[in-house]
């Protein structure tokens, strides 16, 4: 009852004093707004970057390439090697660190679907392909390995060239022509996530097109551009580096004709990169919030010593019919509490509106941080809970008499 009655007792405090109330609890509401707010952007951006970083699919990937051999004495042998070939593929069969790898060809070509004409990359590509760097679509199928085997006419188009060649029409089962060549569209590859990842190879796909590798072949020859290799475990992607050197050194007669570039290495660096200044942004702009709410703490001090020497008599009084020093703290540490959860309650309702109105132009949508809801609540509570604490004991330890002669 006496709890009940403190809240009652700090609600009318605040309904009687509109504007004190509304200057009091301003620092509060906008600490929490600015918490919440925040904590949900960061964790949005944090969301974005990450499935950026996700439909890159270069973790733990190892890019083989041709090129002429360094020493001398290699090139007076280059000879030997018949350089990098879909063959390679074989000499990785025992290999410990790398579970795929898959030839890639890579060209420009002039696309036709109706009326519209573009010039576009293909990819002439294997199912490793897709499983090495995740390739999903979001209608029909990708390539798989018996389209490859069967040099079957078909392809899969990017989610920027579908919408370029048809627009909202549905693409599955259309015919295009890709450098004269009659295909038909089995698949839409997924929208990349480049809001906070812009990578030219990512915007180079979603506005080409994948063919199987064979048929690639036989469009613009034998001659593969590049190899992609995996590692299972990016932490060892130098061992894999390392391992995929020497395996292909071995099979071309010991001509380093071939270059490994560890993408993989670069990936992982960035990711950690990506985590620390992550990590500093919430530092500052939880720091910024939490001067918010401090002014917020000390307002509701401020306010709280001015209702105590409003309300001495009542002090005076309770305290001559036998109220206690206990019941006198608690009365007003529990209003002090009360308006920092008001002003809480109204900082969190308008920082989930606020994130609701902002959360159509996140392309992920921008999810509520619970986080940052439980983190505003406490802290707004707990600063209130430490600014009424002095008035608090000042109210309790005042003598009757003197509180009521005041």
């Amino acid at each position: 009852m006496q709890l009940l009655e403190s809240v009652r007792t700090s609600l009318e405090e605040v309904k009687g004093h509109p504007l004190r109330s509304f200057f009091t609890l301003i620092g509060v509401i906008l600490g929490t707004l600015a918490i919440v707010v925040v904590m949900s952007v960061l964790d949005g951006v944090e969301l974005g970057v990450w499935q950026g970083v996700e439909d890159l699919g270069l973790d733990g990937v190892l890019v083989l390439s041709q090129r002429k051999p360094t020493d001398p004495m290699e090139r007076a042998k280059a000879y030997l090697s018949h350089g990098l070939r879909v063959e390679d593929q074989k000499y990785f069969e025992g290999s410990n660190l790398i579970s795929s790898i898959g030839p890639v060809g890579e060209s420009r070509a002039v696309v036709t679907a109706g009326r519209v004409t573009r010039r576009i990359d293909v990819y002439g590509i294997t199912p490793e392909f897709v499983a090495i760097k995740g390739r999903k679509t979001i209608a029909g199928r990708f390539l798989g390995q018996s389209d490859v085997e069967a040099k079957k006419p078909v392809c899969v188009l990017g989610f920027k060239l579908k919408e370029q060649l048809f627009g909202g029409d549905n693409a599955i089962g259309q015919q295009v022509s890709i450098g004269g060549r009659r295909l038909t569209v089995i698949g839409v590859g997924t929208k990349f996530n480049m809001e906070f990842v812009n990578d030219d190879d990512m915007r180079k796909e979603t506005g080409g097109a994948y063919i199987p590798f064979t048929v690639y072949q036989d469009m613009f020859g034998r001659e593969i551009s590049y190899m992609l290799a995996k590692t299972d475990d990016p932490e060892k992607s130098i061992d894999a580096e390392d391992e995929a050197a020497g395996i292909v050194a071995h099979a071309h007669n010991n001509i380093h004709d071939v270059r490994v570039d560890n993408v993989g290495k670069e990936i992982l660096k960035e990711r950690g990169n990506i985590v620390r200044i992550l990590r500093n942004w919430r530092i500052v702009f939880f720091s910024i919030a939490g001067i918010s709410l401090l002014i917020g703490g000390v307002g509701i001090f401020s306010v709280l010593k001015i209702s105590i020497s409003e309300r001495l008599f009542e002090i005076g009084l309770r305290k001559a019919i036998g109220a206690g020093d206990g019941e006198i703290f608690m009365q007003f540490l529990i209003e002090a509490v009360t308006l920092s959860a008001v002003g809480a309650t109204i900082g969190v309702a308008l920082g989930i509106g606020f994130v609701k109105l902002i959360s159509g132009y996140f392309p992920g949508g921008l999810p509520v941080s619970f986080f940052g809801l439980s983190v505003a609540s406490g802290f707004a509570i707990s600063m209130g809970l430490l600014a009424g604490l002095y008035p608090s004991i000042s109210a309790s330890r005042m003598q009757p008499v003197e509180a009521l002669r005041a």
